[in-house]
C-alpha cells in the first residue's frame, strides 16, 4: 500500500494542479490537501487504542469519502471564503485519490469501495504499488523495493505537475498576446 508520503504528495499535486497560479496563500490549502489525502488511514487508531484491526475498512469506501467530504468541506467553508460546492469537489477528489492509490496496490485484501451496500473488496488486476510486509519489521531490506516505487511515483508525479503548470503558463501567455493584452 502507498505510504502516507505518496498519499500526501498526491493530495498536494491535485491542489497545485487545479489551484490558480495567483493563489498566494497556498500553504494552508496544501496542508488541508495533505490532511484529507491521508485521512482514510486514520483507521489505524482503533488498532493502537484497542487492538481492533480496521485498516482498509469503511474509511476506504466511496460512501465514507462522500460523508467525510461533506462534513469537512462544510466546516472549512464556514471558516473561509471558499464556496462549499467548490471545496466539497476538491475534498472528494483528494480523498478519492487515496482510494485510487490503495486500489492499485499489490497485496492486502483490497478496498471496500461499495461499503455499506457490500463488503466486497476491490483491487486492480495490474498493481502499480508493491505490497508492504509490515510483519518483516520496519528496517527490512524488502522495503527498499517499496521505497523505490514510492520515490519514482513522487518524482514522476511532481515532474508531470511542473510540466503541466509550464504548459498552462505558456498557453495563457500566448492567449494574452493573441488578445492584445
Amino acid at each position: 500500500m502507498p505510504s502516507p508520503i505518496a498519499h500526501a504528495v498526491s493530495g498536494y499535486a491535485i491542489v497545485r494542479g487545479i489551484a490558480p497560479s495567483r493563489v498566494y496563500k497556498l500553504w494552508p490549502l496544501a496542508l488541508y490537501a495533505v490532511f484529507v489525502a491521508i485521512a482514510a488511514d486514520f483507521d489505524f487508531v482503533p488498532h493502537i487504542v484497542a487492538g481492533i484491526d480496521t485498516h482498509r475498512g469503511f474509511t476506504h469506501s466511496l460512501a465514507f469519502a462522500i460523508a467525510f467530504s461533506v462534513i469537512v468541506s462544510r466546516l472549512m467553508s464556514q471558516r473561509t471564503s471558499t464556496k462549499w460546492v467548490r471545496l466539497f469537489t476538491l475534498t472528494l477528489m483528494i480523498y478519492g485519490s487515496h482510494l485510487l492509490l490503495d486500489f492499485f496496490t499489490q497485496g492486502g485484501s483490497g478496498v471496500p469501495l461499495l461499503w455499506p451496500v457490500s463488503n466486497q473488496t476491490f483491487q486492480a488486476a495490474f498493481p502499480l504499488f508493491p505490497a508492504v510486509h509490515h510483519s518483516n519489521g520496519v528496517f527490512d531490506s524488502i522495503h527498499l523495493i517499496f521505497l523505490s516505487f514510492e520515490l519514482a511515483y513522487t518524482v514522476i508525479l511532481l515532474w508531470s505537475l511542473s510540466r503541466w503548470q509550464a504548459f498552462n503558463h505558456q498557453r495563457q501567455h500566448k492567449t494574452s498576446h493573441l488578445n492584445g493584452r
